[in-house]
């Protein structure tokens, strides 16, 4: 194992960092999971982590932190789309035989495809879509809670808490959902308020399956902030479709409410991945390391 070439793949997300070992041939040696690895974390909190989970699924291997040298890693980050991030990152100095970088929504559609052609839908607390065709790749959404991502998790709890102080203020019809998510406030605007001020997506995505709950019972609040929601991802999917991509992956928390609601022409291109993002980022390796020899 001493001369074994490695090769090490990180699943970089907002919540947590996971890394995989494999050899030459493909066969897991060793798994791992530390903290988030968002780049908007900051460059040296997402290396920290990192290293971190390399190491422990080096100690899962049987091995010590003394073969990170001899690592060949494809790290598939959230957050890099963005330039600055980009740049922060390959200048990044690193413990690592090679690297390379993606987003994590390009590798996981490396591995949902297995390197075929193909598209990813990521919806859950964010969304995010991608496309591999041929030498062309497309990326639609990400960009964030803030000024993207409608048809995440996280946008749906925002809609129900805006939609139930709506109703408070007798601006919008009170209904059961509405009513149980100022209940979670205490029926006080003002924790509402307090709450807004340091909520991160994550926190506004718990509210998501108080919504869905309440659709299934007929809520018609509930119904219009899905119906939003739908409608977005649905144009992510058709703008991912007219790209060339004719197989696409629906992958996240809400993947499969979002694939249950979509019309007939997109659910028969719907498959099932055939890998994880661990699994692209090491092809993603693999590749760079072919085109460089």
């Amino acid at each position: 194992m001493q001369n074994e070439r490695l090769y090490l793949g990180i699943d970089g997300g907002g919540t947590r960092c996971r890394a995989r070992i494999v050899n030459a041939s493909g066969n897991i040696l060793g798994e791992a999971i530390s903290g988030g690895a968002n780049t908007r974390l900051g460059i040296d909190h997402v290396f920290g982590e990192i290293v971190a989970a390399a190491s422990l699924a080096l100690e899962k291997a049987g091995m010590d932190d003394s073969r990170l040298a001899d690592l060949h890693a494809g790290l598939g980050l959230a957050g890099l789309p963005l330039e600055r991030e980009r740049k922060l990152a390959h200048a990044y100095p690193h413990p690592f035989a090679s690297i390379c970088f993606a987003t994590d929504a390009y590798t996981a559609c490396l591995g949902a495809h297995d390197g075929a052609d193909g598209a990813i839908l990521i919806v859950g607390t964010g969304t995010c879509g991608q496309a591999i065709v041929g030498n062309r790749e497309l990326s639609v959404a990400g960009w964030g809670f803030e000024v993207s991502d409608i048809g995440s998790g996280a946008r749906i709890g925002r809609a129900a808490i805006e939609t139930a102080l709506l109703a408070h203020d007798g601006l919008a019809n009170q209904t059961d959902l509405t009513k149980q998510v100022m209940g979670k406030f205490n029926h006080n605007p003002e924790e509402i308020v307090a709450f807004a001020e340091t909520a991160r997506p994550a926190d506004y995505g718990s509210f998501c399956p108080l919504v869905f709950d309440a659709e299934a019972k007929g809520d018609a609040a509930a119904s219009a902030i899905i119906d939003i929601a739908v409608k977005a991802n649905l144009q992510i999917l058709r703008k991912l479709t007219a790209f060339g991509a004719s197989q696409i992956t629906l992958m996240g928390g809400l993947a499969d409410q979002m694939a249950n609601r979509m019309p007939r022409d997109i659910a028969d291109q719907l498959v099932l991945a055939k890998h994880d993002a661990m699994h692209g980022a090491i092809l993603m390796a693999k590749q760079r390391e072919r085109t460089a020899a």
